[in-house]
């Protein structure tokens, strides 16, 4: 009995000697210069979380965008080994607005958050267009029905009208966000696995380039029609240039962390 009660009091002097030793370097940290600085400098970089905007009536949302607050000591354990402040590695903390897109995955999405300089293109197959933008690197996202050979700078929207290829599709497709687009998706097989789901109202026809340029703007979501010609479509590209905005998958606009 007497040998129990040395092990557990040398198991206790142990766990004392642990939370002592954790408690001084927390002391340490928090008064060391790297610790100040960072503490500092955290302000400049906080920001407050944006609601989505959401339209009852017509069952749409613009997602919102997380807010953030600097995690001063997870920032300050990976700065501590260079022994210098670098914003690279910077810790955060995110908000989550009150109301966002992860809440209301039911809701239409009509375009990303137009805080942020980035636009989207959904492409309706086209092989033209298809070859194009693999050759350039572009970066797109492309509605299928049926499973198929997967290429790297694509994100897939899963077009499947029943369950059977809504399921093959699903478990094939390596999305960073399970994604559909209202008239091309079955909508109930969507809302049941809790995809999200686009509803852009610009739409690029052969006939409407003045109107698409016009409406360019940030947090544009483009679906590029089948017959679209090439020549056409270098137009808007031009004008997403020009009015300097990133192109970037649908997961990366939506993303309210982004």
């Amino acid at each position: 009995m007497r040998k129990i009660f040395s092990w557990i009091g040398g198991f206790a002097l142990i766990a004392f000697s642990f939370y002592f030793t954790d408690r001084v370097s927390l002391l340490v940290a928090q008064k060391s210069d790297l610790m100040q600085e960072i503490k500092m400098v955290s302000s400049t970089y906080e920001e407050s979380p944006v609601d989505a905007v959401i339209d009852k009536e017509t069952n749409t949302i613009i997602p919102g965008k997380f807010g953030r607050s600097v995690n001063n000591q997870e920032s300050y354990l990976g700065m501590h080994d260079f022994g210098s402040f670098n914003e690279n590695y910077l810790v955060f903390d995110y908000i989550k607005p009150q109301k966002s897109l992860e809440d209301n995955k039911d809701k239409y999405i009509l375009k990303g958050n137009p805080k942020n300089r980035k636009t989207s293109f959904i492409l309706m197959p086209n092989e033209e267009i298809e070859e194009f933008l693999d050759t350039k690197g572009i970066l797109y996202d492309l509605v299928i029905d049926s499973p198929k050979e997967l290429r790297e700078n694509v994100e897939y929207i899963n077009g499947a009208k029943n369950k059977e290829t809504f399921n093959a599709l699903s478990s094939g497709i390596d999305n960073k966000k399970k994604i559909c687009l209202k008239g091309e998706s079955d909508e109930t097989l969507c809302k049941k696995n809790r995809y999200y789901l686009i509803d852009t109202k610009q739409v690029l026809t052969n006939s409407n380039l003045s109107k698409i340029k016009s409406s360019l703007a940030p947090g544009s979501i483009i679906l590029i029609s089948s017959g679209v010609k090439l020549e056409n479509f270098k137009i808007i590209l031009n004008e997403v240039q020009f009015k300097d905005l990133e192109i970037v998958h649908i997961s990366n606009l939506i993303d309210e962390k982004e």
